[in-house]
C-alpha cells in the first residue's frame, strides 16, 4: 500500500474536488482541468463526464484534514446531485433506533406500496467507513424499495475516526442480529428471507457480516473492497483522480477507519481469507468498470464459484466508484444496477 504524507494527500484530493486547482504547480505545471482533459479515459460514460462537471460546481474543501468538512462535502454532494429525486418515495418511511450493548443505532425503514412480505434487506451505506449516512443514500434506497416491493432498512452505523474498526462493523452486526430476531415487528413474515446489501464500505460490511453471522439468506455487494492486501491489478490501473478513488484518498480513508497495528489479514476485514466460503449465501456483485476495486469483485466471484455458492456478477460499463449513490447524475447506470437487484431478489426463494 502506497503511503503518502499529508501534503501529498491534500494536493491529490483537493485537485480532484476542485478541478481547476493545480495538483502541484511546481512539479506538474498544469491545472487539473487541463490534465484530466488530456488524460481522459475514453471509456468514461457520458454520465461519468457529467459527474466530473458536477463536482467542479461544488464548494471546494479548504481543509481535507477536517473530518467535519469531509462529511459535509459528502452530504452536499448527494443532496445536490439527487435533489430532484429526494422526497419522491411513495411508500412509508419510519425512523427508529436499535438499542445495542453500547449505543443506540438509528435506522430508516422504507416500506413501499404493495409490499411483499417474504423478504427484507438491511442496507449499509458507503463512504469509506468515515462519511456517508442514511441521508446521503436515501434516494437509492427509496428506488430499491420501490423496484423490489420489499422493505429495506438503512443503518446509521458509527463512523471513524471517532469510532474506528471494529466499532462500525460491530454496530452493523448488532443491528442485523436484532432485525433477524425481530423481523416480524418490521413488517415481514416469520419465514421471510433476510438479506444484507451495501455499496463500497457498506459492501465490505455486508460481506463481513455474512462471514460471521447465521441466518443471512442473500447478499448484494456493490463495488466493495474485500482484500486488504491490495494486490488487485485494478488498483494500479485506476490511480488517477478521474476515477474518483485515488491511492492518496484510499490511504487517508484507511488511516481514519482503522487503528495502527490492526491485522488486515483478519477474515472480518479481508473476507477473501474466510476458510469456509461454501457456507456463504447467494450473492449479487455489482461492479463499476473503471474502479480501483473492480478486480476484488471478480476475485471474490471466483472464490464463490469454486465453493459452489450461487452468484451473479453485473458489470456497469463506463462508471467510476461511488456512482450507485448518485442516481440523479447516473440515471441509466443506476437503473441498470437496480434492475439487476430486482432480478436477483426475484430468484431468491
Amino acid at each position: 500500500m502506497l503511503v503518502l504524507n499529508h501534503d501529498d494527500v491534500e494536493r491529490e484530493i483537493s485537485g480532484f474536488l476542485q478541478r481547476n486547482i493545480p495538483i502541484s504547480v511546481e512539479s506538474v505545471g498544469e491545472s487539473f482541468d487541463k490534465r484530466i482533459k488530456r488524460e481522459r479515459d475514453p471509456r468514461l460514460s457520458d454520465e461519468t463526464l457529467a459527474f466530473h462537471q458536477f463536482v467542479a460546481t461544488l464548494q471546494p474543501l479548504s481543509d481535507i484534514s477536517s473530518m467535519d468538512l469531509m462529511q459535509k462535502f459528502c452530504e452536499d454532494l448527494h443532496a445536490k446531485a439527487n435533489e430532484k429525486l429526494i422526497g419522491t418515495f411513495k411508500g412509508n418511511l419510519q425512523e427508529k433506533h436499535v438499542t445495542t450493548n453500547s449505543t443506540y443505532i438509528p435506522i430508516s425503514i422504507y416500506t413501499p406500496v404493495n409490499t411483499n412480505k417474504d423478504k427484507l434487506v438491511i442496507y449499509f451505506h458507503g463512504g469509506g467507513w468515515t462519511s456517508g449516512s442514511r441521508r446521503t443514500h436515501q434516494t437509492i434506497v427509496n428506488l430499491l424499495a420501490d423496484a423490489t416491493k420489499t422493505i429495506w432498512i438503512s443503518v446509521e452505523y458509527r463512523l471513524g475516526p471517532e469510532h474506528k474498526y471494529p466499532i462500525w462493523l460491530d454496530d452493523s452486526c448488532d443491528v442485523t442480529q436484532h432485525i433477524i430476531e425481530n423481523k416480524e415487528s418490521y413488517g415481514v413474515d416469520q419465514t421471510a428471507k433476510i438479506g444484507v446489501a451495501g455499496d463500497s464500505a457498506g459492501a465490505h460490511i455486508s460481506a463481513s457480516i455474512c462471514q460471521t453471522m447465521k441466518n443471512i439468506d442473500f447478499q448484494i455487494l456493490i463495488y466493495g473492497s474485500y482484500d486488504f492486501t491490495f494486490v488487485a491489478p485494478s488498483l494500479k490501473e485506476f490511480t488517477e483522480p478521474q476515477y474518483f478513488s485515488s491511492p492518496p484518498m484510499l490511504d487517508w480513508i484507511l488511516k481514519n477507519a482503522f487503528d495502527d497495528g490492526v491485522d488486515m489479514n483478519d477474515p472480518r476485514i479481508s473476507v477473501f481469507l474466510n476458510k469456509s466460503p461454501e457456507k456463504l449465501p447467494p450473492t449479487l456483485f455489482i461492479v463499476a468498470e473503471l474502479d480501483p476495486f473492480r478486480d476484488d469483485s471478480y476475485a471474490y466471484k471466483k472464490i464463490l464459484d469454486k465453493a459452489g455458492v450461487k452468484n451473479t456478477l453485473v458489470l456497469i460499463k463506463g462508471v467510476v466508484h461511488a456512482f450507485f449513490g448518485l442516481p440523479g447524475i447516473y440515471p441509466k447506470a443506476c437503473a441498470e444496477a437496480v434492475d439487476a437487484v430486482r432480478e436477483f431478489m426475484a430468484s431468491i426463494s
